[in-house]
């Protein structure tokens, strides 16, 4: 996460040529791993 953070912040800052605070949030479906829909949506 930490990785995908920094990433995503130097391209958006290169974007728009100046520093920008990222914050990211992580939200988790209950039964994720179990649930068709869930899994089609991320690729699976």
């Amino acid at each position: 996460l930490k990785e995908i953070g920094q990433s995503s912040r130097v391209q958006i800052e290169k974007i728009l040529g100046t520093p920008v605070y990222l914050d990211l949030h992580v939200k988790v479906a209950k039964d994720w791993q179990r649930d068709p829909k869930q899994l089609r949506k991320l690729g699976f």
